[in-house]
């Protein structure tokens, strides 16, 4: 057993998984603490807000490098990686500097559309949100081509510690979700800086090979990302605010905040398993593609692992929910408990399917992936009006939660076929194929 456990160790890929969850279990294990805290200082009505907020930034911030940061790992050469490197960057810039312009006509029509006033303020923080994750992601994936996993690790645990703190700190000081906001943002910068000032030596090091005319070569070579990757992630990630948006329209902002609170408790240790998965096997699949060999047995162990190891407690909190909430976040989140029980199918599957999602990239795939979501945004959306035409919260969460886990399931399976045979090589003749 002890002689199993250290080849195991000694394997690359489960070493590089290790580093990432180690160097985060303690951030997000000290986050959910942090919510049995917050649970009680921030209402429903907070984290209603707050959830407006995140799922703004999360649709808003898939345009601001039109995904060509998501290229940043593809290419054999450090040099043309560089150059994805800062044409995504500058693209935020000039996106975030839009932004600004665009809020202050828009604020009104914004908060009328959301049902909340007290979303209005926090509008004017999107555009310095969205900059910093744009290069939060950058240097992320910049640091995963390098294999800098203690660097990601290192940078995740600085966000998240500072996120957390600054709520609580907030929450004693200032009313309403101001806490949680700021909470945000502090974390976003810290992420930032840290990532900056470590990789600061080696960028400079390689910014002689910064080239506009470099920058527009691979903006072609890579244009599959801005037409098809980019409305791709603009649908998955509309389809997955529609709850936040609809329950804060057309019932309140209490109940989307029950909604955000039971999705978040349960998307946080889940994220921090897929997204170390997501990291280690994207830069460990390009390698293997390079060297022309098969990423399915790898795959397949994946799968079987990831289903071992989450079926479980799944299947614990399924049954347990409302009790777990109530008694952990107290009684006034059991509801978001009742709610929680309904995502859990769908959060499942989608722990197997999203560390895979970087597939159709690999494969020149991604019109087909677009149409898939785009299917899975009309049946969630038709999930939503039949359970809002009944007025029953509970039947709108439920077929959301049904159209959600069949697509998913469908994402999955159709990554298994891709993955059978050997991706197009980086060149320019394999990506016009499939223009």
């Amino acid at each position: 057993m002890i002689q199993a456990l250290r080849k195991i160790w000694r394997n690359e890929f489960f070493k590089n998984v290790a580093t990432l969850i180690s160097g985060t279990t303690f951030a997000q294990a000290f986050s959910v603490i942090i919510y049995v805290v917050l649970s009680r200082i921030y209402t429903e009505a907070d984290f209603g807000v707050f959830g407006l907020y995140m799922n703004i930034l999360n649709i808003v911030v898939i345009f601001s490098t039109i995904r060509y940061d998501q290229a940043i790992l593809l290419p054999r050469s450090d040099r043309d990686s560089m150059n994805l490197l800062g044409m995504s960057g500058l693209i935020s810039v000039a996106f975030s500097l839009m932004l600004i312009l665009l809020v202050i006509p828009l604020n009104p029509v914004l908060c009328r559309w959301l049902g909340s006033e007290e979303i209005s303020t926090w509008l004017y923080f999107i555009p310095l949100s969205t900059l910093l994750v744009a290069w939060f992601t950058i240097l992320k994936n910049h640091a995963n081509r390098e294999k800098q996993f203690r660097l990601i690790a290192g940078a995740n645990i600085g966000q998240s510690v500072g996120n957390s703190l600054t709520k609580l700190g907030f929450g004693f000081l200032v009313a309403g979700a101001a806490g949680l906001i700021i909470g945000v943002v502090f974390g976003q910068v810290i992420g930032f800086v840290v990532f900056f000032a470590f990789q600061l030596p080696a960028l400079r090091l390689r910014v002689s090979w910064l080239s506009i005319s470099e920058m527009r070569r691979l903006g072609r070579k890579y244009s599959l990302f801005p037409k098809f990757n980019l409305w791709q992630a603009f649908i998955n990630n509309f389809s997955a605010a529609l709850p936040v948006f609809i329950f804060s329209s057309f019932f309140s902002t209490i109940v989307a905040g029950f909604y955000t609170f039971g999705f978040m408790v349960l998307h946080r240790p889940v994220h921090l398993l897929v997204s170390a998965f997501y990291q280690v096997l994207f830069q460990r699949f390009v390698e293997k593609s390079h060297r022309k060999e098969s990423i399915l047995p790898e795959l397949y162990l994946f799968i079987r692992r990831g289903i071992q190891f989450m079926l479980p407690p799944f299947i614990l909190v399924g049954i347990f929910a409302p009790g777990i909430f109530g008694f952990v976040f107290g009684e006034n989140w059991t509801e978001a408990g009742v709610y929680a029980r309904y995502m859990l199918p769908w959060i499942f599957v989608g722990g197997l399917a999203m560390p895979l999602s970087f597939l159709p990239d690999m494969y020149r795939e991604q019109k087909k992936a677009m149409i898939i979501d785009g299917i899975r945004l009309l049946l969630r959306l038709l999930g939503m009006v039949i359970g809002l035409r009944q007025n029953n919260i509970y039947l709108a969460l439920a077929l959301y939660s049904v159209a959600s886990t069949l697509l998913i399931g469908a994402n999955l399976i159709w990554y298994i076929r891709l993955a059978k045979k050997l991706p197009p090589t980086d060149s320019s003749e394999a990506l016009k194929e499939h223009l």
